[in-house]
């Protein structure tokens, strides 16, 4: 469910939310929700998407737009802000680096911020938010403490309490988060922190129990979205190392949704998943895609060819069917959403593990 001041007064009414003027097409318009040169982050229930843009090596501005323009997340003393986050409510999560260096988290609401206390006083990375304000989060306890030296993953309460959510059982653990749902589940990977091939497997964390999700016998194997039901988006690897499938996990099964037969060269990712079942994510034969059931579609393929637009990075999906992700059009890259010109039924036929 990662996630810029230059922005002109015609770019600023494009990313108020105006949909390209392009014709219909049969499935999706083009929205402008972001600055030049920007990405999208995290998309809500409503619409509300959040993003960044670079400013230099690995440092960003960030950016919301509920729908009514573009609000430039701007801190003062900061150094870098990468917003990653937002529910429905409207909250936007991010991470900030002050001018000094310091690594910090925060939750921007109607025109304010909060400042985030880091897990144990330390450095922090914040991750993902759900709607009741529980926030995921992975810090590195000191190398003296009985489960330190590793990144390790965190729940936040909403009193700003902080929960190990622990590793799997293997050597030299680690536990990398990506995802947290409204049920206050997890997902991610754990494993060895060895490289170089890092055998890391993907997992779904509830009620205080992890649990390691199925896989084709070979790693790295990443968990990168989880619904309210459980199941998860991410990837597996198979036999030939760095040939990773696009994967949906249903009660702890993989699935592969990518299902074009081994020979040649075959690489993509699942990185969303929706309530609905729906998945969008990119791989080396489509380029962007979306799985609704049934088939791996191009985004590119259901969209108006005359609109000039390339969707080179798809990033999230909301369970009105509104995608998020990089497209570009003149040269010029921006975040965009793809929003569903015509409704349609949006259930998908459940993805179901082989026996």
């Amino acid at each position: 469910m990662l996630v810029r001041n230059r922005i002109s007064l015609i770019m600023l009414s494009l990313a108020a939310g105006l949909a390209d003027a392009s014709p219909g097409y049969a499935e999706y318009r083009v929205t402008i929700v972001g600055p030049a040169n920007g990405q999208p982050t995290a998309i809500n229930a409503a619409g509300a998407v959040v993003g960044i843009v670079p400013t230099g090596t690995l440092t960003y501005r960030s950016f919301v737009n509920y729908g009514t323009g573009v609000i430039n997340l701007n801190l003062p003393g900061s150094s870098s802000n990468l917003a990653v986050g937002i529910n429905n409510k409207g909250e936007v999560l991010g991470n900030w680096t002050t001018t000094a260096g310091q690594a910090r988290g925060y939750v921007y609401y109607r025109g304010s911020f909060r400042q985030l206390n880091g897990v144990g006083g330390r450095p922090t990375r914040y991750v993902d938010i759900n709607n009741a304000g529980y926030i995921l989060a992975t810090s590195t306890p000191p190398s003296a403490d009985p489960v330190g030296g590793n990144p390790l993953a965190y729940l936040r309460a909403p009193n700003g309490s902080y929960r190990n959510i622990g590793t799997l059982p293997y050597p030299n653990p680690t536990t990398l988060p990506e995802a947290l749902n409204n049920r206050n589940q997890v997902t991610g990977e754990s494993g060895t922190l060895s490289g170089p091939e890092f055998p890391f497997y993907a997992f779904v964390w509830t009620n205080g129990a992890i649990r390691q999700l199925g896989s084709f016998g070979f790693t790295p194997n990443y968990g990168l979205d989880i619904n309210d039901c459980g199941e998860v988006a991410g990837y597996t690897s198979t036999e030939t190392f760095r040939e990773a499938l696009a994967t949906v996990w249903t009660n702890g099964r993989a699935v592969l949704i990518d299902t074009r037969p081994a020979g040649d060269y075959r690489f993509s990712t699942a990185q969303a998943i929706n309530n609905h079942g729906h998945v969008v994510g990119n791989s080396n034969h489509l380029g962007s895609f979306v799985y609704r059931g049934r088939r791996m579609e191009s985004l590119n393929a259901l969209i108006d060819p005359r609109s000039g637009w390339n969707i080179s990075f798809a990033r999230g999906i909301n369970d009105a069917g509104q995608i998020i992700a990089d497209g570009a059009r003149g040269g010029v890259q921006y975040a965009v959403r793809l929003d569903l010109i015509r409704p349609h039924a949006l259930g998908a036929a459940p993805v179901a593990a082989d026996d």
